[in-house]
């Protein structure tokens, strides 16, 4: 007798635990309904990156995100659409970089409920000081809206498999670096485009990024990026590690000089 009551308590918490987990399988599908949809990329739209830091990955074409978008959504402007929230430009010595902001809303196609904004932060580059002198590139502004799209459309899954799963290739960099590349010994060499003569050395480099580091203020730092564009152009390009260390240390002084 009390074996058979044991049994007959224990059934009704077996059955709660399975509807529970029911529940709660039914609410991870509802969540991912959109994701699901459109993180598997085709492969005609992928794209391998054959040259620089980002080789062996892969880049997604901004078209059929459009597209996958409209056969999850419905048409743009009816079951999805995004405003330009801000634009602008910041300049590094002679190069200029452009920004764009963008907020991105969907229409659920059974609710019909729009979305809370999902936000967006896109770049590109819009002047570039290379070996001949200054590039402008006239698409720059298109580009950082591009991106900015493909950043706010990721939360969504649009393109999901790129970035996480096993078959993992994507990025979260720029697509439009220049090709880098490490020597046998360790040292840093940037190619110019075009030829397989290195543009600088690994020593040039350690010692730029020494003597940017060392600038305190907005006139040290552009004399410093100004002999090195006109000594050493290719060092001063998007990407290097001369680069990087400029953006950080122009934000350091711009901080200090608000304080």
């Amino acid at each position: 007798m009390a074996k058979e009551k044991q049994t007959k308590t224990e059934q009704p918490q077996v059955a709660t635990n399975a509807h529970t987990a029911t529940e709660a399988q039914s609410a991870t599908e509802k969540n991912l309904r959109f994701y699901l949809q459109g993180c598997e990329v085709p492969a005609d739209a992928l794209k391998e990156i054959k040259a620089g830091r980002l080789r062996g990955m892969s880049d997604v074409n901004p078209m059929w995100r459009m597209k996958r978008m409209t056969e999850i959504f419905g048409p743009v402007g009816f079951g999805w659409k995004y405003t330009v929230d801000k634009l602008w430009t910041e300049s590094y010595g002679e190069e200029v970089k452009c920004f764009c902001n963008v907020s991105l809303f969907v229409r659920d196609p059974e609710t019909r409920e729009w979305s809370d904004a999902i936000p967006g932060l896109g770049g590109s580059a819009i002047v570039s000081v290379e070996s001949k002198g200054c590039y402008v590139n006239d698409e720059g502004y298109k580009m950082a809206l591009t991106d900015a799209l493909s950043i706010a459309m990721k939360p969504l899954g649009i393109g999901g498999n790129i970035w996480y799963g096993p078959k993992a290739k994507g990025h979260n960099e720029s697509k439009y670096e220049a090709a880098t590349r490490e020597t046998q010994d360790g040292q840093q060499y940037r190619q110019t485009k075009g030829s397989g003569t290195p543009a600088y050395t690994g020593a040039q480099l350690a010692q730029a990024i020494q003597e940017m580091n060392a600038t305190t203020t907005e006139a040290q730092f552009h004399e410093c990026w100004t002999k090195w564009a006109q000594s050493v152009p290719a060092i001063t390009q998007n990407g290097t590690d001369f680069y990087k260390a400029a953006c950080a240390r122009i934000n350091a002084i711009k901080n200090t000089s608000a304080k």
